[in-house]
């Protein structure tokens, strides 16, 4: 059945539900965390339509959970949002939930939430939990050599374990040394516990049903539980503020518990190449039990089911939906184990990796980074010239292959060929004629594509004091106000101030794609946010519909995007301000995926800025970032100027000393001119003071 309802309701009915719920005796702010951990569990057993995917044995853990006190209920939920790693009971200190810990976390492992320390057998971890002085006295009743204890703890315990190697006992085994030396730490650490994994994971599967349409899942690509309630809290206290819109719920995003299965295993797949990362292993070294190539090996198992699994069954879901498929998660992993392989230097095996993601177009976005990184890596890394060419080749017949890629692959078929060229004529003694760079001009323009014509940004130069005593790119900008005071800045600050003192400009923001973005959510907030539109908002903390990064966003609402265009492009100045003042003064303040409400000093420049740009230029930016806000973010000018008194505006794009203009930027600044704006490229010379 169709859920239709309010994101304000949901919002109210769960305030309610969490002030009914907290005890007297405990702060209301101290608890927030098992409040809302609470709120979660009651959000998806009783009112999510993904509910039906959960086993029985998950409903009855949570139940299990309710029943507990609300001090052990706190206890847990500080410890489940924790790492999953043994702790000392005498370690653990919350004195607002109780002073001690003892008997809560004694009645926890009674009750099955946590583990106790008669299932800590594993001697390193054991030796791990101990302090600096315990090892040592440790080591002394083991009779270790004093070498052993003059090291720092991980040398320690490396030194411990290798012991038993290295030197075989007169009486018993190598075992029954290590057991000892568990035995012996065990008596040491006291009390020790664990969350349960079997129950955590019910609790795990809920947190990430509950997570899946919020808006932290755009902002953060590693989202984990603790962010989740912490949000919670934010949007409780009104530090954030989601909008208002209507949420209608036709299908569930899982046909059936072996789907959710699937995702979640993919989901945990990917946690574990991501705490790999972090812990800067290498791909052979085994973390989480299994080491990235391992894991790499089964992903790309996975994904291959779920693409044959999809050619079999049909597509289930909508584009906009399949980031929460199991075969969108395992190629995504697939893609953190190609820069874990690239890092590593073994680019044969990256390329293995991304040639695999992109046999297959059904759960793989932003191709066209897929490709660039294949091209680079074949051709710069391992040398591969014609199987370079062959990747291009192929790259540029992908439909889904946008501009700013399309040319930085001709690019690198332009620089590959020729280089070619040069090393054939310096096989045969002859270079005449020939120069491998001479499709660059001075100051870093980029290549001249006959495939892909293009309008070039006209360039102003200036000079800046490049500040010696940094190794970064920062300028001097002396302050004529006060005598002999200088400033140090960045370049985009150096062409700033030179745009304020020299061409008189009022009003400039640094803001790149940021001040296109608000423009856009500013002006388009009743499409984004339109009724009608089902399955795009299915969660009451959503800063964004679902699709708005995909290209059903513009074809689900077209008549609303062409009506609203044809507006803009009609619009007076007044109109235009009238228009940005409505919806700031109902929405300031609001989470919106893109709008930066603190961009602009006041909304009087937000209003005089709109009106600079105008509706003609205002309607062609919304309309690309309405067909492809995806790909439409980034490269965009840095500056932005205005003056409210002739109504001008300009873009520029700051360069500084041996700085280049991306693919995307070139891309830009080449629409911007095609649809009439001003805009120019500031390169700023250095002289070194």
């Amino acid at each position: 059945d169709n859920v239709v309802t309010s994101s304000q309701a949901i919002k109210r009915k769960a305030d309610s539900d969490i002030q009914t719920d907290e005890k007297a005796s405990v702060g209301e702010r101290e608890a927030y965390y098992s409040a809302n951990f609470k709120e979660i569990l009651r959000t998806v057993l009783y009112g999510s339509p993904e509910k039906h995917v959960l086993s029985d044995q998950a409903a009855k853990t949570a139940n299990r959970f309710f029943e507990l006190s609300e001090p052990h209920q706190q206890l847990y939920v500080r410890l489940f949002l924790r790492k999953r790693q043994w702790l000392r009971v005498s370690n653990i200190s919350y004195p607002e939930i109780n002073p001690s810990m003892d008997l809560l976390a004694r009645v926890l492992v009674e009750q099955g939430f946590l583990e106790g320390e008669s299932l800590l057998d594993d001697p390193a971890e054991v030796l791990a939990l101990l302090q600096v002085k315990e090892l040592k006295a440790l080591c002394k009743s083991l009779n270790l050599p004093a070498s052993v204890t003059g090291t720092q703890k991980a040398a320690m315990i490396s030194c411990v374990l290798r012991h038993q190697a290295t030197h075989r006992p007169l009486f018993g085994s190598s075992a029954s040394f290590l057991a000892t030396v568990s035995k012996k730490g065990k008596a040491m650490l006291g009390r020790c516990v664990r969350v349960a994994e079997g129950l955590a994971d019910h609790f795990s599967r809920i947190m990430l049903l509950f997570s899946l349409s919020n808006s932290w899942v755009f902002e953060e690509e590693q989202h984990g539980c603790q962010q989740i309630i912490y949000r919670m809290l934010q949007v409780k206290i009104g530090q954030v503020v989601y909008p208002e819109y209507d949420i209608s719920v036709t299908r569930s995003l899982f046909a059936s518990s072996q789907d959710f299965e699937r995702f979640y295993a993919a989901t945990k797949l990917e946690q574990m190449v991501l705490l790999a990362a972090e812990r800067g292993a290498s791909p052979d070294d085994v973390t989480s039990g299994l080491s990235v190539k391992e894991l790499s090996e089964i992903a790309r198992s996975e994904l291959d089911d779920e693409v044959t699994k999809a050619a079999q069954d049909g597509p289930l879901l909508p584009r906009f939906l399949l980031p929460f498929t199991a075969g969108y998660v395992n190629a995504h992993t697939l893609g953190l184990c190609v820069d874990h392989f690239e890092k590593s230097g073994r680019y044969q095996e990256a390329c293995s990796l991304l040639k695999h993601i992109l046999s297959q177009d059904v759960f793989t976005s932003h191709r066209g980074k897929l490709w660039e990184r294949l091209a680079l890596n074949l051709d710069q890394h391992l040398d591969r010239k014609e199987e370079c060419l062959d990747a291009v080749t192929k790259a540029l017949q992908d439909p889904h292959l946008r501009p700013h890629t399309r040319l930085t692959l001709l690019q690198r078929r332009q620089r590959v060929t020729r280089m070619a060229a040069v090393v054939g004529k310096r096989k045969r003694g002859s270079t005449t004629g020939v120069c491998p760079y001479e499709e660059e001009e001075e100051g870093g323009n980029t290549l001249v594509i006959s495939e892909m014509p293009l309008h070039n940004a006209p360039e102003v130069f200036i000079q800046g004091k490049l500040c010696s005593s940094s190794s970064a790119a920062l300028f001097v900008v002396s302050n004529q106000a006060m005598s002999g005071s200088h400033t140090i800045t960045r370049v985009e600050g150096y062409a700033s101030h030179h745009y304020a003192t020299q061409d008189g400009w009022p009003c400039i923001v640094h803001g790149e794609g940021s001040v296109f973005t608000t423009l856009f959510g500013l002006l388009m907030w009743d499409i984004i946010f339109a009724p009608g539109i089902d399955d795009v908002f299915r969660s009451p903390f959503q800063g964004a519909p679902l699709d708005l990064f995909t290209s059903e966003f513009s074809m689900r609402r077209k008549e609303l995007i062409e009506a609203r265009l044809d507006w803009m492009r009609g619009a007076k100045v007044e109109e235009l301000q009238s228009e940005v003042e409505r919806i700031w003064n109902a929405h300031c303040g609001k989470a919106c995926v893109g709008v930066n409400w603190e961009l602009f000093a006041t909304q009087d420049d937000t209003k005089m800025l709109a009106a600079c740009v105008g509706g003609v230029l205002l309607s062609c930016i919304c309309r690309q970032f309405a067909l492809d806000y995806a790909h439409s973010a980034g490269g965009l000018p840095d500056l932005t100027l205005w003056n409210p008194k002739t109504l001008e505006c300009k873009f520029v794009e700051v360069k500084g000393p041996r700085d280049r203009l991306s693919s995307k930027q070139v891309v830009w600044l080449s629409r911007l001119i095609e649809w009439g704006a001003n805009v120019e490229v500031c390169r700023v010379k250095a002289n070194v003071t």
